[in-house]
């Protein structure tokens, strides 16, 4: 455990970095109002995660709807399968130019 010398609280910026694996863990809170705890911490894996992101891709016709429809530079949309050839296939991950 990595702690500095005044507490035996753990400093999150001496832990070292390293590259995810799909099954590892984070640290996260599970929103929640009712029950014993209130936003209890859980455990979730890093594959689950990337894949609540791919899940709520929004849809545009091409780069130039995306940006139309509000996203930027770097941001992620999927094809809605309406765009000119090759966008005429639904479902294809685009980044934003």
């Amino acid at each position: 455990m990595y702690t500095n010398n005044k507490n035996t609280m753990a400093i999150i910026t001496q832990y070292p970095l390293v590259t995810p694996a799909k099954g590892d863990y984070i640290v996260g809170s599970q929103l929640s109002t009712t029950g014993k705890q209130v936003n209890p911490t859980k455990n979730f894996t890093v594959a689950n995660v990337v894949k609540i992101g791919l899940n709520t891709i929004s849809a545009y016709d091409d780069n130039a709807a995306a940006i139309a429809g509000g996203l930027a530079a770097g941001d992620l949309f999927q094809t809605t399968g309406a765009g000119a050839n090759p966008l005429n296939v639904a479902g294809i991950v685009m980044i934003v130019q």
